[in-house]
């Protein structure tokens, strides 16, 4: 399939090395695999920020350039895509060290009511706008801080009650006296100081939890968001670093020196992001110049060198493209986009040939009348608020209006499906498209689907060979499907397999008739 689409493909890795596992053996593996797939045109490999996958990647684009000059785009340059979710995870470490133990102390004190049905049961009851309603305290996951984000925001929602709890309970202040499993006594109970620093906190991490729904839990192409959502978090960023709060503002600082390290507008961040949010025909250049400007000033010199870079790097993305497809797929496509072409844009927006059948003058006796008809008003006004002097599709797309954002109720804007709708308008951005639109922003979602949740081989296994490890694990997923499927009265894979095995039972039962009928025929011609 890889080889006969001639598409590219964005990828993902994720890697758990070990103490021998270096830059040299996850290049080789993963070189391996695209031969065994048949994949020879890259366009992104998404990773996560481990120096090891830096150093890989970089040795892999040397041997993979080998494969001819089709085989990256732009030289790869921008083949390494750093996973946008670990950036993210990355920024909001930095505010949760210094309140740990605040954090901490609250995870305790829910432990605690959850430990005992009975008071969970009354604790749970609050007072909300005049009347007892009931919610819940969940626990994070201390590995994923999404769910510690959970966790505070409805523990907040509780203050009153563990404040209460802790001077009326003698047994959940007995609590806090005891040790935990390593000795030491636990933290806790949550005061008023622990409190200020979650709720501090809380203001930071719902920055990151929005971006990061984004970009890591969509079912759709994303690649187009993740910009937004880095401007967004860079916003956010600079106005806490402006606080009033002394705390707030030194936390903002810091996440804002790990944020420049993946995402500084000019020096690190990987510009297809930004092409990305170009491809989306609501944004085109007018959404990345807004971003510019917001950040670093409208007439700015740091934004007038991000718009001429990005700006390069469509015009040879464009060229690019034009140069390995025109050859390979010459026909009715492109012959009917040079002709939109030639209607569409021409000296002065105006077309080469029939001005003279539009523009006439009238002789009559001895004066004249000069009139115009009325598609020529009609295509000064066009020219006046559209497409001026467009000389390819790249042109064309950028100039023209932006597609309108809204939708019927309900639904959400499809990008590709205006990209599919618009190909015969621009043949060339639409194939630049399929590979921008499906680039890998994040690798959470295939880290997350491979993932069983605890490790995978223990010392008593050790020599299980990766075959039968893989085979292991594909099947045990298939049995939790067909769980699934059963549960959700859909066909299971028991049943496909019957089918199959139906199928080729038809198959061997028609050949036989066929031969034998064969057979016959031969011996009546004799």
């Amino acid at each position: 399939m890889f080889k006969s689409t001639k598409q590219r493909v964005s990828l993902t890795t994720d890697i758990w090395t070990a103490n021998v596992t270096g830059a040299t053996t996850i290049s080789a593996v993963l070189l391996e695999c695209l031969a065994e797939w048949g994949i020879e045109r890259i366009f992104t490999i998404t990773v996560d920020n481990a120096t090891a996958n830096t150093s890989a990647l970089t040795k892999f684009k040397e041997v993979f350039k080998l494969l001819g000059n089709d085989s990256l785009v732009l030289g790869g340059r921008f083949m390494h895509m750093r996973c946008a979710a670990h950036i993210l995870n990355l920024i909001v470490k930095e505010g949760l060290e210094e309140v740990e133990a605040s954090v901490t102390a609250v995870r305790n004190g829910i432990q605690y009511v959850r430990s005992n049905t009975q008071r969970r049961n009354s604790f749970e009851l609050r007072v909300e706008n005049g009347r007892m309603t009931r919610g819940s305290l969940p626990l994070d996951v201390k590995t994923r801080w999404n769910s510690t984000y959970l966790m505070l925001t409805r523990a907040i929602k509780y203050r009153l009650a563990f404040d209460k709890m802790e001077a009326e309970d003698k047994l959940y202040n007995d609590y806090f006296l005891e040790v935990d499993k390593d000795g030491e006594e636990r933290v806790g109970p949550p005061t008023s100081v622990d409190w200020e620093n979650i709720e501090r906190l809380v203001s930071f991490l719902i920055i990151f939890y929005n971006s990061t729904l984004e970009v890591s839990a969509s079912t759709k192409v994303c690649a187009h968001k993740c910009y937004d959502e880095i401007v967004t978090v860079e916003m956010n960023l600079s106005e806490l670093c402006l606080s009033n709060d002394a705390d707030v503002r030194d936390k903002a600082y810091e996440m804002r020196e790990k944020f420049d390290k993946y995402w500084d507008g000019l020096k690190t961040i990987n510009k297809l992001l930004i092409v990305a949010s170009v491809f989306d025909p609501r944004n085109k250049m007018q959404f990345a110049n807004l971003c510019f400007a917001e950040l670093y000033g409208k007439d700015s010199e740091v934004t007038k060198q991000l718009t001429a870079s990005i700006e390069v790097v469509l015009r040879q993305l464009f060229e690019e493209y034009t140069g390995n497809l025109t050859g390979q797929r010459e026909g009715p496509l492109f012959q009917s986009q040079r002709h939109f072409m030639a209607a569409a844009t021409s000296h002065n927006g105006q077309e080469v040939n029939g001005d003279l059948s539009d523009k006439m003058e009238v002789a009559a006796d001895d004066h004249s009348l000069k009139y115009k008809r009325m598609r020529v008003l009609y295509k000064e006004l066009v020219k006046d608020k559209g497409i001026k002097d467009a000389s390819n599709e790249l042109q064309l797309y950028l100039k023209e209006d932006v597609a309108d954002p809204n939708v019927l109720m309900g639904a959400e804007f499809d990008v590709l499906s205006w990209w599919k709708v618009n190909t015969g308008r621009f043949p060339i951005l639409s194939e630049i498209a399929k590979d921008v639109l499906a680039m890998q922003v994040s690798s959470v979602a295939s880290e997350s689907a491979f993932s069983t949740s605890g490790r995978i081989l223990d010392p008593h296994r050790s020599c299980l060979s990766h075959y039968m490890i893989e085979v292991l694990m594909c099947t045990e997923q298939w049995l939790k499907d067909d769980i699934h499927f059963i549960e959700k009265g859909l066909i299971t894979i028991q049943q496909l397999l019957a089918e199959v095995e139906l199928h080729d039972t038809l198959e061997k039962v028609v050949g036989c008739f066929g031969v034998w009928s064969t057979q016959r025929d031969s011996a009546v011609s004799a």
